[in-house]
């Protein structure tokens, strides 16, 4: 039985624009509606608050703020906002139409993911989350219900921004709403910490450990025992999970630092995606039931089916078909359920909407049905008048054809919109890296633009991942500029910095950041440490040192000893007497280093000058490295007659000899 609530609003117009068509569904925070928008004639979502959320002044503000924000987020795997509002004093999001279910509802089924699928499809949410992360937005509620399919099965992220707006109202979320939630929630946030970007990461990883093993870690009875039970320790991923055990490993630790990034995930999910083989597609739910007819106005809406359960709900005016059993039709937007509720309601009452608001309804669209067969009568006469003349195709062309127009180098966003205004539609979306054409951007189209196709065909674009990922060079042991060359070859950016090296000649690459063979996006930039060559070294102080001690200070330093000796008669015999480097400077490694060691002070014999004269003496004892002392003088004569010490006396070089003459 349908909610009055529910019947009072289908085919009302929100602010002059959404009529709606159909209830989808009743869950924790509002109503879910299937609209058309009248402007841009499409189909779109409406969820409707809770009314109890109206009073609420703080939510409103907050949810016109994230709205607003959500709204600012173009990313193919993020739901798309398009516009929010309120209708009288409830608040309402008009919301991007998808018709594939959602993950809840494909594991409802009993069905589970294979490696590679479970690796695509995590790819997906990570390129999402790493998007929205990188401007600053964390969505706080990853889990399957919030995991949306379009009708070729690609994800999208829902409910960015709603999440933090419901947590912060004072309002209280049913208890279904919270077990949901707490399922896929991080140990910071089971213990009401705030939640940040590793918060998003953890629950993806729950949800794949869903999604490819069919059950989750740490379930409990209750939900605070189910919370409690992830505090205390890191997920343990059994073998069942295959190549995805050490990414879901490093998703899943208790420290919110030690998990891996949404980035640093999308780049270890892109890796493993090459390597696997390419997965099978998903049976998820297909396209809604047309809300047109062929002029374009709004018809009929029959009943909805339940996903999960294979249930066709009836209308309130019956379901049968003609045969006699219930006719299945496809869910329409059964994504938008609020998933916190373990069962939504769904709504499917047969309606007729007209576009004139207020107008008796079957008049309308007797009057319609006699325009439409004189106009399709007096088309018909033309086409067969005209095909006599051989204009019958072109003017066939000229009606229910279009050109495919150009997108390449727009945006995904940019090139949708001009493909819908084209009235055809977006076929499959393939992602590639591309050296020329920028990330995000349409890099091929097929048919080629220009070409003519039938409205409503599809077309199928190429979206540019930008420059593919290059490994990182092998180049230590190659000179700077040879490095250099090849780093910048590859796109990345070498950065030169210099160290000394004992083993390296000057010039040479003697270690790289990133590794050899790490995996990077061009444009990154690489550092290459380059050898400076040895060290300087620091003359040591050798005065007063012995001989020994000095040669094996130097040869440690990888210094070259050069030794001379002299007498000195200060200094101890074996002792360095002086260098020839100051102490202290600085000389490159293998320089010679010169020193003198001591022999002690030198010994002369005392010559013999016995019959010499004075000058003769004197002269003698000079040149011997002696001097003259006293003379002692007898008879006044000028010849010596004997010396103190005698001749051939051993003495000090320096000492004085007396002279006696007579």
């Amino acid at each position: 039985m349908y909610s009055a609530r529910l019947q009072e609003n289908i085919g009302k117009i929100l602010h002059g624009r959404y009529t709606l068509v159909a209830a989808i569904g009743q869950g924790a925070s509002g109503d879910v509606y299937l609209a058309q928008d009248l402007s841009l004639g499409r189909k779109v979502a409406i969820k409707l608050l809770h009314s109890s959320l109206a009073g609420d002044a703080f939510f409103l503000k907050r949810f016109q703020s994230e709205a607003k924000s959500a709204a600012s987020l173009n990313h193919p795997n993020i739901m798309r906002v398009f516009d929010w509002g309120e209708s009288g004093s409830t608040p309402y999001l008009v919301l991007e139409y998808l018709a594939g279910g959602s993950l809840r509802e494909y594991l409802n089924t009993g069905e589970l993911l294979s490696e590679s699928q479970a690796a695509s499809l995590m790819l997906q949410v990570a390129q999402g989350l790493s998007y929205a992360h990188g401007r600053g937005y964390v969505h706080r509620d990853i889990k399957p219900a919030n995991l949306l399919f379009d009708d070729e099965a690609r994800i999208r992220i829902a409910d960015f921004g709603l999440a933090r707006a419901l947590s912060e109202a004072a309002w209280t979320e049913p208890v279904g709403t919270l077990m949901g939630t707490a399922r896929y929630a991080a140990p910071e946030q089971a213990l009401a910490k705030d939640s940040d970007r590793s918060s998003d990461v953890y629950s993806l990883g729950l949800v794949i450990y869903e999604a490819l093993l069919g059950y989750l870690p740490f379930t409990g009875d209750t939900t605070v025992s189910l919370l409690m039970a992830r505090i205390h320790r890191d997920v343990s991923v059994p073998e069942g999970s295959g190549t995805l055990k050490p990414i879901l490993e490093s998703c899943l630790r208790l420290s919110s630092e030690e998990r891996i990034s949404s980035t640093d995930l999308v780049f270890q999910l892109e890796k493993l995606v090459r390597v696997l083989e390419p997965p099978t597609s998903l049976k998820v739910s297909g396209p809604s039931p047309m809300i047109t007819d062929e002029n374009g106005d709004l018809t009929e809406v029959g009943g909805i089916s339940s996903f999960a359960n294979g249930t066709t709900l009836a209308s309130s005016q019956g379901s049968a078909d003609d045969r006699g059993h219930q006719s299945p039709i496809k869910p329409i937007l059964p994504d938008l359920l609020d998933a916190g509720s373990n069962s939504a309601t769904l709504i499917a009452p047969k309606l007729k909407v007209s576009r004139r608001h207020g107008a008796p309804l079957a008049l309308w669209h007797k009057r319609r049905s006699l325009w439409f067969a004189i106009v399709a009568f007096v088309l018909i006469v033309l086409i067969a008048a005209l095909s006599l003349f051989g204009l019958g195709s072109k003017l066939y062309s000229a009606v229910f054809s279009t050109k495919v127009p150009p997108v390449v180098g727009d945006t995904l966003a940019a090139a949708e919109s001009a493909i819908s205004a084209s009235h055809l539609k977006v076929g499959g979306i393939t992602y590639t890296y591309s050296p020329s054409v920028k990330s995000g951007q349409v890099s091929g189209e097929a048919p080629k633009s220009g070409t003519l196709l039938s409205r409503g065909k599809p077309v199928s674009l190429v979206v540019s991942k930008g420059p593919a990922p290059v490994a990182i060079p092998p180049v230590v042991g190659l000179s700077a500029t040879a490095a250099e060359n090849m780093v910048k070859s590859l796109g990345l950016i070498p950065v030169i910095e210099q160290s000394y090296s004992e083993t390296a000649p000057l010039d040479q690459v003697i270690s790289v950041t990133p590794a050899a063979g790490v995996m990077e996006q061009v444009q990154s930039k690489v550092t290459l440490t380059v050898s400076k060559g040895p060290a300087p070294r620091q003359v040591p102080n050798l005065v007063g040192q012995t001989e020994q001690n000095a040669v094996s200070q130097l040869q440690a330093l990888a210094l070259v000893p050069s030794e001379s000796q002299g007498y000195s008669t200060t200094v101890p015999k074996g002792t360095v007497i002086s260098q020839a480097q100051s102490p202290g400077s600085m000389v490159q490694r293998g320089s010679t280093v010169s020193f003198i060691v001591s022999k002690g002070p030198q010994i002369i014999k005392v010559p013999n000058v016995v019959g010499d004269t004075l000058q003769q003496a004197e002269a003698v004892l000079n040149q011997s490295g002696l001097t003259v002392g006293s003379v002692y003088s007898y008879f006044g004569s000028n010849t010596v007659v004997a010396t103190s010490p005698r001749a051939g006396t051993n003495v000090q070089a320096g000492s004085s000899v007396a002279l006696i003459t007579g």
